[in-house]
């Protein structure tokens, strides 16, 4: 009985000595990610949670898997409403992150998520980028989106009315690509409309985002979009 008695503080040290990692790198760990993130983001809004059952993984620059949601954050100077971001087995510069508070990937197994861009933030972009005086908006709609307005055509103010989709290209950018054009007045020469048509199709880059991931698809939906992301570098 003795001897068991004895072995009690050993225990107790072993015990401590398997908690402190999953106790002290787990919230340093997540804190220095979500800090990283935000700053990518330029948002304050990051949540990020992370599953690591020892602890002892994360010193090793390893992650098992990891969520992390965002709010208002911007990439390219366009306004993401949500982020949402699923990770599995990921694999990172321990101490680079531990040092300096920088994130930086080596592998990941599988990342899937998703960003919503509003109405308005496209509109922002699209005034910004294309429409300075913003005789023009941008309209989505679950069938697609919508660029309408008043032009000025020969000295004729005109409505217009063109439909499309914003569609991926090369997994970094949206584009608009014209389905049909509708204008007031049916006497402007088919050549003038089709140039009408391309002087409004436009491009959204959104290649700087601070994880390895990739755009793969859009959704339209009622007055915001939804895109689909995911990653296996």
């Amino acid at each position: 009985m003795k001897r068991i008695w004895t072995l009690v503080p050993v225990l107790a040290v072993i015990i401590v000595l398997l908690a402190i990692p999953r106790l002290v790198l787990l919230p340093k760990v997540v804190n220095g990610l979500e800090s990283a993130l935000a700053d990518a983001l330029h948002t304050e809004e990051v949540n990020l949670s992370i599953t690591a059952p020892w602890g002892w993984e994360l010193l090793l620059g390893r992650i098992p898997s990891l969520s992390f949601s965002a709010r208002r954050a911007q990439v390219e100077g366009v306004e993401i409403s949500r982020v949402e971001v699923q990770g599995e087995e990921l694999l990172f510069e321990p101490w680079l992150l531990f040092r300096q508070g920088e994130l930086s990937l080596t592998r990941v197994s599988e990342l899937t998520g998703s960003l919503v861009i509003t109405e308005d933030a496209l509109n922002e972009f699209f005034w910004r980028e294309v429409d300075p005086s913003r005789l023009l908006m941008l309209e989505v709609w679950p069938h697609g989106l919508a660029v309408a307005g008043t032009v000025n055509i020969w000295n004729m103010d005109v409505s217009v009315r063109i439909l499309g989709d914003l569609v991926v290209q090369d997994g970094s950018t949206l584009r608009f690509v014209v389905k049909d054009l509708a204008v007031q007045d049916t006497r402007i020469p088919p050549l003038l409309l089709e140039i009408l048509k391309e002087s409004y199709v436009f491009a959204v880059e959104l290649g700087e985002f601070p994880l390895p991931l990739e755009l793969r698809a859009v959704e339209h939906l009622e007055h915001e979009i939804r895109i689909s992301i995911g990653g296996q570098p």
